[in-house]
């Protein structure tokens, strides 16, 4: 993997970041190809074309991503034609699949490119909202999709129907298709479990549901999900809640698994469930929990 893109979040410049990142793909042997971001960043340093997303995607051969998870939601969808390896680089908070931090790069991120690391294959969620039956906008999630209301607030009412059949009839605040890389993300938030990422399935979770029964529910990825919006006062579908379509009683949400994929590369020494204790807090034994309790009964 020789041709390198770097993409970074496009109102963060990260300059002097950027200039050291450079560095260590240069000393590399690697060439380096920057979005048009980065070259502004760096314009009183070096003198570097700049390319826009989608086009930085086909010249690449593998995609280094700066940012946050949000950031790798956004390019991952901007360069999904041509499904370029990614590693992403934290510089955000939690971070559930940027695996690199800034204070690793310099090794890490060498060995990487020289293959020693670990990959998988995650397929992306295509959405198509249909009103009167033709579609008027579509677009592509790698976390999740689906309705939420609006800036009037309120709830919204919709039908699920799951390869033709009806699965149910409800009232939330909004209603998450979400697949396995997105089940750490506004899914988990709103109560839903955490799928193994090589799990072809996505899950259905309401947000703020009106009824107490209601429940996730974990279906095949194969399976045509479509969502009818009965009732709104303001609604839209979204996109990795990073793209919106208004939308009106009547329209419908169909959701299909994609056929693009996004290829994560992980440190070789990369372990989903030390992630999982890592970001979730997972690693606080009871046995400290409860010398904890002892010091705080002794008046220590």
């Amino acid at each position: 993997m020789k041709k390198i893109g770097i993409f970074v979040k496009p109102t963060d410049s990260q300059a002097v970041v950027l200039e050291h990142l450079i560095g260590v793909l240069e000393d590399a042997g690697h060439e380096v190809l920057v979005e048009e971001r980065v070259a502004e960043a760096l314009a009183k340093s070096r003198k570097l074309t700049g390319y826009t997303r989608a086009k930085l995607g086909e010249l690449c051969e593998v995609a280094v991503i700066l940012g946050g998870d949000g950031t790798i939601l956004g390019v991952a969808r901007d360069i999904s034609e041509w499904e370029r390896p990614i590693i992403g680089l934290n510089a955000g908070r939690l971070g559930f699949i940027t695996d690199v931090v800034l204070e690793d790069m310099d090794t890490v991120l060498p060995a990487m490119l020289r293959g020693e690391c670990s990959s998988d294959k995650r397929h992306l969620l295509e959405g198509t909202v249909l009103r009167g039956g033709k579609p008027i906008y579509q677009n592509l999630a790698v976390n999740d999709l689906g309705f939420s209301h609006g800036r009037a607030g309120g709830m919204v009412d919709f039908i699920i129907y799951v390869d033709g059949r009806q699965m149910s009839s409800q009232s939330a605040d909004g209603i998450i298709c979400s697949t396995a890389t997105g089940s750490t993300a506004y899914a988990l938030a709103a109560g839903g479990p955490i799928l193994y990422p090589s799990l072809d399935a996505v899950q259905l979770v309401t947000v703020a549901p009106h009824t107490l029964s209601n429940r996730p529910i974990v279906i095949p990825a194969t399976l045509r999900i479509e969502i009818e919006l009965v009732k709104a006062r303001d609604a839209v579908a979204y996109f990795d809640m990073q793209e919106f379509c208004d939308v009106l009683p009547g329209d419908v949400l169909r959701i299909e698994r994609s056929d693009r994929k996004i290829e994560m590369l992980h440190p070789l020494n990369y372990d989903y469930f030390e992630l999982l204790r890592r970001k979730l807090k997972w690693n606080f034994s009871p046995a400290s929990v409860k010398r904890i309790a002892r010091r705080d009964d002794s008046g220590e």
